[in-house]
């Protein structure tokens, strides 16, 4: 049946027009990120792990806390410590034991109960208490109990000198949670956040997306969010992140990918900041398990990998090979003789240890893009000295929770891993990961490594009141590390964070963890 000419004309037009408003509509899509929005989209590489600060080892999770949840201490954008909850930096006792906490008056929890010293000492009561097995209890080992002084101030008695005490305050893990939702959501409350932050918690699908949006009873109205909603989105493959930069479906995204950044520098409504880093990448080894249990094949596998060729391979330059088993912006940072790169060395350290022939394993990746090229890189340099590794990608969560198994659960050979210290201290660099009494679920100390002088070491940095004495222990510490080589150590990248030209308000501190709280759109 044929159309009648009137009617073949009016379709033909009507063709016209959806093609005209298709184009128009991509038109606005191209520019809409440019416009003054009301809700920020942040692109990140992994899902998050919890949204309970005092059970979180990731930083990336704590870049989402931190717009619900605050604490007595915090950090600026240099990482040093500031009063948030508190009305000043706390009074330290002279004999190192004790602090005194004036808390700030009018604050209201999420939930509309109150902030007072009573909340304060449920949280530290929860995060002490082994019965919870919280994974930043650690953090708090030292406190033996609190004083409630009055509504509105706290007593910290410690059980021993504890000099890293106040950097641990300012530690994400002593974000203030909500005692009714402690109470009323139980183990459930990794999802169910209530803090007294500027965004309060909306919804959470894995794999997809966390929704925050604008709390209007935050208390410090100066400080008050400046956008409607935040929604974070994790897109590990590193060209998606790219894509939605490009286009205002995302305008903050970290990490931005090493090999992108000169094509996101050329595009007028990008901006890319870079920074250095507190963040040390290494591969773990189970150092139960053979081979991994002589220093020598542990040292033959960081002879055999060149860092300076990885940073340039995987990281386009921005980033630097390891001095120490810290990064350089770490306080407490020493540097060390490192591992240069020398396949020779490598066999012949292989070959005493009675395995001239190499061995097989199996490497474990978290499956974004960056840290599965490291993986890939490792595993094509240690094939020169006849050691096999299967690469085995696993989502961040999953590996994050294989990483914190004990001893005798643990499949572990090996694993690309990293860490960042996030009081800005030596201690916390080395102590979670390798100390004895930080196997999981205490601590990440998930290779298992144990050395008595190390130990030791710690103990003098964590309890002497004397800065060049802890310098010192800290120093010899580090140099323990590097000598019995419990990891292989590869590099210290730079943050990279790419944001529209219209954002502003956002950064990445030296550990990694995002701050988009004051985010604005101009």
């Amino acid at each position: 049946m044929k159309m009648s000419k009137v009617f073949r004309l009016l379709f033909i037009g009507m063709v016209a027009l959806s093609v005209l408003l298709a184009g128009c509509s991509k038109s606005n899509q191209a520019t809409s990120g440019d416009k003054k929005p009301n809700e920020l989209v942040v692109g990140q590489d992994a899902n998050p792990t919890t949204m309970d600060p005092h059970d979180t080892q990731d930083t990336l999770a704590y870049g989402i806390q931190k717009t619900m949840y605050e604490g007595l201490l915090g950090f600026d954008k240099d990482m040093q410590v500031i009063p948030v909850l508190a009305e000043a930096m706390p009074e330290l006792a002279k004999d190192a034991k004790s602090l005194t906490f004036k808390l700030k008056k009018g604050i209201k929890f999420q939930d509309g109960t109150d902030f007072n010293a009573d909340a304060v000492k449920a949280n530290i009561d929860r995060l002490k208490d082994p019965a919870n097995k919280l994974k930043r209890a650690s953090l708090y080992a030292a406190i033996d109990h609190v004083e409630i002084v009055d509504p509105y101030t706290v007593k910290i008695v410690l059980n021993k000198p504890f000099a890293p005490i106040v950097q641990a305050f300012a530690h994400p893990a002593g974000l203030m949670i909500s005692p009714k939702a402690i109470k009323e959501y139980g183990k459930d409350l990794n999802r169910h956040p209530v803090g007294t932050g500027p965004f309060q918690f909306v919804e959470w699908k894995d794999g997809q997306y966390v929704v925050v949006k604008k709390f209007d009873g935050y208390w410090d109205k100066a400080n008050a969010a400046k956008v409607e909603k935040i929604t974070f989105k994790p897109v590990p493959e590193t060209a998606s992140r790219i894509a939605m930069l490009k286009t205002g479906e995302a305008q903050f995204i970290y990490p931005l990918p090493p090999e992108q950044t000169e094509s996101v520098k050329g595009d007028s409504n990008v901006v890319v900041d870079k920074a250095q880093s507190t963040i040390i990448r290494y591969v773990v080894f189970n150092v139960n398990q053979k081979p991994f249990d002589d220093k020598r094949v542990r040292q033959a596998l960081n002879y055999a990998v060149d860092k300076d060729a990885l940073n340039k391979v995987v990281y386009r330059g921005f980033a630097s090979a390891p001095e120490s088993a810290i990064a350089p912006k770490v306080w407490g940072f020493q540097k060390q003789q490192m591992y240069a790169y020398d396949v020779e060395k490598a066999k012949k350290l292989l070959a005493e240890a009675g395995l001239p022939n190499g061995f097989e394993i199996t490497l474990w990746t978290p499956n974004d893009t960056i840290r599965a090229k490291i993986a890939e890189f490792v595993q094509q340099q240690w094939q020169i000295i006849g050691v096999k590794a299967t690469i085995q990608q696993m989502e961040f969560v999953t590996l994050t929770n294989q990483l914190s198994l004990k001893p005798e659960e643990s499949k572990l050979q090996a694993a690309v891993s990293g860490w960042s210290p996030s009081t800005g201290e030596a201690d916390w660099g080395i102590r979670p990961l390798l100390s004895k009494n930080m196997f999981p679920t205490a601590g990440f100390n998930s290779g298992f490594y144990v050395n008595d002088q190390l130990d030791k070491y710690v103990v003098t940095g964590l309890e002497s009141g004397d800065e060049k004495e802890r310098l010192n222990a800290y120093a010899e510490a580090q140099k323990v590390i590097v000598e019995d080589a419990p990891w292989v150590f590869l590099t210290v990248p730079d943050n990279l964070v790419g944001k529209r030209k219209n954002l502003s308000g956002v950064y990445v501190l030296p550990d990694a963890t995002q701050d988009v709280v004051h985010a604005e759109f101009k």
